[in-house]
């Protein structure tokens, strides 16, 4: 399963993501991660969450995303949410790319096997959004 939080640049997404993220510490019952290109909000985060900052990974596009995704996936079967904040940044695209569109289906594909839910941040105005990621809203 994948969800998105759409919308433009400064208009809250990351807060709406924190606010989820620490709601489903409370209530979840398995581990949830939160990947970003930053740490800068990594205090706001409960301490059950774990918090990546992927960019200290080296994690710069489709493949190493997507691998280090399904690494995290194999070393950790209890895995319930995975978090993702400003994904386009994470592939260095943007929303409307093929590479996005391969990264939502190969997502979609992952969470399939291995019922996990995605939540991921979009940068982008819900009416803008190609129709590849307005099936997730």
């Amino acid at each position: 399963m994948i969800q998105i939080i759409a919308g433009e640049k400064g208009s809250g997404k990351t807060k709406k993501l924190i606010n989820f993220v620490n709601d489903t510490a409370v209530s979840g019952k398995g581990i949830d991660v939160v990947l970003a290109t930053t740490d800068r909000y990594r205090q706001e985060i409960k301490p059950e969450v774990r918090f990546i900052d992927v960019t200290e990974e080296g994690v710069n596009n489709f493949d190493r995303l997507i691998g280090f995704i399904k690494g995290l996936l194999c070393g950790n079967y209890d895995i319930e949410y995975v978090f993702i904040d400003g994904v386009h940044k994470m592939l260095a695209t943007e929303i409307g790319s093929s590479i996005m569109a391969d990264f939502f289906m190969a997502l979609d594909s992952i969470g399939e096997k291995s019922m996990v839910k995605f939540v991921l941040t979009v940068s982008c105005a819900v009416e803008k959004l190609p129709e590849f990621v307005k099936k997730y809203l």
